[in-house]
């Protein structure tokens, strides 16, 4: 006669800790002391289903490898951006503006009234200052589509940089070398974070449901 024997509780959260998802029951025969002759399966919950998602371990990866999660990353260049160009638009608007384009070729603003080109260097402020709210957004939002159109509207300024280099500002070779120079690293600090945000949305490893396991921050504790 076969006697099945319990699984003690202990046994069954050992189990769940080391993610089993099955441990199975003895049976012995008491009269000829076999050990074991039968065993049946029995589920057991894997582990992480019983983790809320804000203890779980991080499973994306980090901005620069240390910094934050890419959300976070987007979202602050995003706030930083927006500060500065409301400085660039008040200071363009009461006419500090002109000093930072005063490196423009003569040629092309000869004969231009300074208001108009105040007035101009505002409006591109203001559309500057429009993108980075369309960038915190989409990243709030987890927004593919919208931060697919951020990465186009960046590489566009970016060209728009490296070409006004040489055409609307007035400045020597050395001038427009440290300008692509500086230009690339700026463009590419903007670009990796929303590149990454994007991969990990679309792998499915960020999104609103599990961003509390995915928040990172080396120098506070995100609250999600």
């Amino acid at each position: 006669m076969f006697r099945s024997l319990a699984i003690p509780a202990a046994a069954v959260k050992s189990a769940q800790k080391k993610g089993e998802t099955h441990v199975a029951s003895v049976k012995r025969d008491p009269e000829k002391g076999e050990i074991p002759v039968a065993s049946a399966a029995v589920p057991v919950a894997a582990a992480a289903d019983d983790i809320p998602m804000r203890d779980q371990e991080k499973v994306g990866a980090k901005c620069c490898g240390c910094l934050c999660d890419y959300r976070r990353a987007v979202v602050a260049g995003s706030v930083v951006y927006m500060v500065w160009y409301i400085i660039a638009i008040i200071l363009s608007a009461t006419g500090a503006g002109v000093a930072a384009v005063a490196g423009i070729n003569d040629t092309i603003v000869a004969g231009i009234d300074d208001t108009i080109v105040e007035g101009v260097v505002c409006a591109i402020y203001a559309f500057l200052l429009c993108f980075a709210i369309f960038t915190l957004v989409a990243a709030l939002r987890y927004s593919v589509c919208m931060l697919g159109t951020v990465v186009f509207l960046i590489l566009v300024s970016f060209g728009w940089s490296i070409f006004s280099l040489f055409v609307v500002l007035d400045y020597g070779t050395g001038a427009i070398t440290g300008g692509i120079i500086v230009y690339i690293i700026v463009y590419g600090l903007f670009l990796y974070p929303v590149i990454g945000l994007i991969t990990e949305i679309k792998s499915g490893l960020m999104s609103k449901e599990t961003y509390p396991r995915e928040a990172y921050s080396c120098c506070c504790s995100p609250k999600v």
